[in-house]
């Protein structure tokens, strides 16, 4: 039997979770193989069925703490023991390393034990996050190149990253470098990659894994909901700067008798306060506002997308399950992958940069959009389902080859 470990997923989030069911039903055509899903909470994978589910190979201790005071200080600590102590060894020493091996003892005996270890799509490897690169789930890539046998890095954005340590830049280059191969979801990536690492010839441009879904048979246009659909950006403080204007825009199709259904795309309770936050600035308060839950599959999100005329999107994943469905929408971009999906599209001039958001030219656009509806709409549904068939025969080249 073969044995198959996908690492890396993030299971509070609807991108993160789109991605991991995706690469899941591809395996599960394939007869005699075993399923392993490496989450970060594997609670919330409670209805996975076939797979067997695990968590990381980067140990959070505090994880059972209630006490939200004391919890952010034991976090802290545990940052600066990884950071201190865990990561210099890493870098250092690898496999030899007795404490690497002592913390993620279960971890490393899967990744050893398999035969095809996955790196699930997403923003993974980048210093936006943490200094030289290096956090938990860079954690787990770099033990992946250590101990596993063959992996590949699937549908990943890569950068902008950064290195002020040189052993962390060797390191992520033999990260990179021993992967059978990197798949890159955006252009950017590989413009970033070959700027730090110019001699590697292991990558390969594809889509994120969620466009696989785009060849599936969704509502057509003309029978959907007079209503426009919309995911926000929880937790990023330049985002909370365009809730106003973003309740302008809900406003201009509330008043033009549009319903409007909000799409979760995070497991916490402070999306939904930003939600009613937008709602709040809304002038029109008599618009009907729906909130579609975190807790559904993606099969029923991509279906609740497809019964909406319209889209917000300001989320990576949000957007490409806009474009899955072939619902017409504005892309609010927070980094150049956005827009290189809109752009694959040939929908580039649906997306504004939310750095240099402008609610007058945005509003423009948007009248543009709904004028332009129906040829958007077919454009984008020809380009779907071809993106689709590109997704699903590059995954499966790699896998059965």
């Amino acid at each position: 039997m073969k044995k198959i470990l996908i690492s890396c997923q993030f299971a509070s989030n609807k991108g993160d979770r789109a991605i991991a069911e995706f690469i899941i039903s591809c395996l599960k055509k394939i007869p005699n193989t075993s399923i392993t899903l490496s989450t970060t909470e594997p609670h919330l994978w409670q209805n996975l069925e076939s797979v067997n589910v695990v968590g990381f190979g980067y140990k959070n201790f505090l994880d059972k703490i209630k006490n939200s005071i004391l919890g952010r200080v034991l976090i802290k600590i545990q940052s600066l023991f990884y950071s201190k102590l865990v990561y210099p060894r890493l870098l250092s020493y690898g496999n030899k390393s007795k404490l690497i091996k002592f913390l993620s003892k279960d971890y490393i005996e899967l990744v050893k034990e398999s035969d095809l270890v996955i790196v699930t799509g997403g923003h993974h490897i980048t210093s936006i996050r943490s200094r030289n690169a290096l956090f938990s789930v860079t954690y787990d890539i770099g033990l992946i190149s250590i101990f596993a046998k063959k992996y590949i890095l699937w549908s990943q954005t890569i950068g902008p990253i950064q290195f002020d340590n040189a052993k962390a830049k060797a390191f992520f280059y033999e990260v990179l470098r021993k992967a059978e191969a990197i798949y890159v979801r955006d252009a950017n990536s590989i413009e970033c990659i070959h700027n730090i690492f110019p001699n590697l010839k292991n990558i390969k441009k594809s889509y994120d894994s969620v466009f696989g879904f785009g060849g599936l048979n969704y509502l057509s246009y003309q029978k959907r909901d007079k209503k426009i659909g919309i995911s926000i950006f929880n937790g990023l403080p330049k985002a909370f700067r365009l809730f106003p204007d973003i309740a302008k825009l809900l406003d201009l199709f509330a008043d033009k008798g549009y319903s409007i259904e909000f799409f979760r795309m995070e497991h916490n309770d402070k999306e939904l306060d930003d939600i009613n936050s937008i709602v709040s600035q809304m002038s029109n308060k008599n618009a009907l506002i729906k909130i579609f839950p975190f807790q559904t599959s993606t099969i029923d999100h991509l279906n609740e997308v497809a019964t909406c005329r319209f889209f917000i999107g300001y989320k990576t994943h949000s957007v490409i399950m806009a474009l899955s469905t072939s619902t017409p929408l504005l892309a609010i971009c927070y980094h150049q992958k956005t827009y290189d999906f809109m752009q694959d599209y040939g929908m580039e001039m649906y997306a504004v940069d939310d750095e240099k958001f402008d609610l007058k030219k945005t509003l423009t656009i948007i009248e543009l959009l709904i004028q332009n509806k129906d040829d958007v709409y077919k454009a984008i549904n020809l380009k779907s389902k071809k993106i689709a068939d590109r997704v699903l025969s590059d995954f499966s080249s790699e896998i059965e080859g």
